[in-house]
């Protein structure tokens, strides 16, 4: 998320707070506001968005107390309105245990929804969960796939991911040539672990 350096964060948090406070009505009728369950009409993509940016400031403790609990509430009303930010979100607190009970199952369910609506962060999770048997089988054709879409979108760890398959071969015939230019690619817009492998490639030749 990119914010202006050149506003007064305490103008901008009160500026939020304006445009959310009429959204609170429809998120919390007839509830208190911790309330466990919300009504929500599951038709509106903009309440989807207020309840994932909502989420993001208790996680945060933007303007408001911060407050997993309530986090992972909001982000389970937004992943359900289909909102993909949330649905990574709530897919990276099953996979932690984060407020919830540990569940790479569940944690793959929601990275699952977004990554068929094109998230590339979540094709990379889902690839790497394929290759690593994480919460499902291994499954090297389907981790292939997932992190081949993510590539194509720019994900630096899924270049990582789908490189190291092309150095060791797993599950596609082995291409050094190939996994060096996918390393170095991911290395160059930020991924360490890239870079550590490529120096780990140096130092065996």
């Amino acid at each position: 998320m990119s914010h202006s350096l050149f506003l007064n964060p305490h103008i901008v948090v009160k500026g939020v707070f304006m445009k959310l406070a009429s959204c609170l009505l429809l998120f919390f009728i007839v509830a208190p506001c911790f309330a466990e369950t919300v009504a929500i009409d599951p038709t509106s993509a903009t309440k989807a968005d207020d309840a994932n940016t909502m989420a993001n400031m208790y996680r945060m403790g933007m303007g408001v107390p911060k407050d997993m609990k309530k986090a992972f509430e909001l982000y389970q009303i937004a992943a359900e309105l289909g909102n993909t930010d949330a649905q990574v979100d709530l897919g990276d607190m099953y996979y932690s245990g984060e407020e919830t009970s540990q569940s790479y199952e569940k944690a793959n369910y929601w990275y699952e929804k977004a990554a068929k609506n094109n998230n590339a962060k979540a094709q990379m999770y889902l690839g790497y969960a394929y290759l690593n048997g994480k919460g499902v089988a291994v499954d090297y054709d389907k981790a292939r796939g997932w992190l081949e879409l993510a590539v194509k979108q720019g994900e630096p760890s899924a270049m990582y991911h789908l490189g190291t398959m092309y150095f060791d071969g797993k599950g596609v015939t082995m291409n050094k040539n190939q996994a060096i230019l996918l390393l170095q690619k991911s290395c160059s817009e930020g991924a360490s672990n890239a870079c550590d492998k490529l120096k780990e490639i140096k130092t065996e030749k």
